[in-house]
């Protein structure tokens, strides 16, 4: 008995040093009572088998205090997920704050080429095109023309080379012949030497036809000259037109490459307008298409706003009332801790009782 008298008067002493471990030491203290219980008298026994009203407060406080974190910890699981859904709904709304850039610019594209299509109706670029069309026939034409001339001039050109020729031929020939009767009336007065008089004759009337000769051979070569100078003269202006038609058809082929290289490039543009002209009526439907999604993005939004302000409220008052329990949760705490000085409090009055 009396070492557990030393025991029991250690115990107060200590919970009494040391108040923070009083709530660690509960168990010890049951033990303690159950000891006095069995050494005590059979009726304090039965009054003490009846639940105790402090410990019964005990009780309910640890079960407030389960509760209170289990609603704690479930208030920080909603939270999270209101965290999560509160992110989820920003990253939705950076993504239609896009979308309705992208609508903007597509807008202002088609804006843009409504300009240019404008622009391009005042230009009256179909109008330029039927006029080079014609101005190209008009060249074509021109250069067949020229082209059918020039075979004219060379085809004359080739006749008096062969007329020219034919001319040559025949007074080579001509000469020939005089030359051989020159010849046969040399041989004929050498064999008739002794004829003077019909040599005087014969030498009259040989240089009778040597002076028709010369003059013959005179306005032949004067013929030949002037038709020679003619057709030098014919030639070269011939030469002087072919070549000014060779340069006039040169600059044609020059302008005729430069206007199909126009006309390639108009036909690309055409093509590439055509192909932007497809883009933007796609673009425009896809615009339309996205209206009324937009619409009732918008709406979506502003009901998400409404439920983001009532959420924010909740939360307020769920902070509110979590700084209410935290503060109810530590006046518990120090009711708790005032039990376990009273209970120690107690174990010492039953020790001094015990011992009296």
């Amino acid at each position: 008995m009396s070492i557990e008298v030393k025991q029991r008067k250690k115990g107060p002493r200590e919970l009494k040093n040391t108040p923070g471990s009083s709530q660690t030491s509960g168990h010890q203290l049951q033990n303690e009572l159950q000891g006095k219980v069995k050494a005590g008298s059979p009726m304090g026994g039965h009054k003490l088998l009846c639940p105790d009203p402090r410990t019964l407060l005990c009780l309910l406080c640890l079960a407030i205090c389960l509760a209170l974190s289990w609603l704690v910890f479930q208030q920080s699981q909603n939270s999270a997920v209101m965290e999560e859904k509160y992110l989820i709904l920003l990253k939705k709304s950076e993504v239609v704050e896009d979308i309705e850039g992208q609508v903007k610019a597509m807008f202002g594209k088609l804006e843009y080429t409504d300009k240019v299509v404008k622009n391009l109706g005042d230009l009256q670029i179909m109008k330029q095109m039927e006029q080079l069309k014609i101005d190209i026939t008009n060249i074509e034409k021109w250069s067949s023309l020229i082209s059918s001339k020039r075979k004219q001039l060379e085809g004359n050109v080739t006749n008096l080379q062969e007329a020219v020729a034919q001319i040559e031929f025949s007074t080579a020939a001509i000469a020939k012949e005089v030359s051989m009767k020159i010849k046969a009336v040399q041989t004929d007065v050498r064999r008739i030497s002794g004829l003077e008089p019909y040599v005087q004759v014969l030498t009259e009337s040989v240089q009778e036809l040597e002076e028709k000769l010369a003059k013959v051979e005179r306005k032949t070569v004067e013929s030949i000259g002037g038709m020679l100078a003619g057709s030098i003269d014919r030639i070269s202006s011939l030469k002087s037109s072919v070549s000014r038609n060779s340069n006039h058809i040169d600059l044609i082929k020059e302008k005729l490459f430069q206007l199909r290289g126009n006309l390639s490039e108009n036909s690309e543009q055409l093509l590439n307008l055509e192909s932007d002209r497809l883009k933007v009526m796609k673009a425009v439907n896809f615009a339309n298409d996205l209206k009324p999604k937009v619409f009732t993005l918008r709406k979506d939004f502003q009901n998400l706003d409404n439920m983001i302000n009532e959420l924010s409220l909740r939360i307020g008052r769920l902070a509110s009332d979590l700084l209410s329990r935290e503060e109810d949760i530590t006046l518990l705490n120090d009711k708790l801790y005032n039990l376990t000085l009273i209970k120690s409090a107690i174990l010492d009055l039953n020790d001094k009782i015990s011992h009296l």
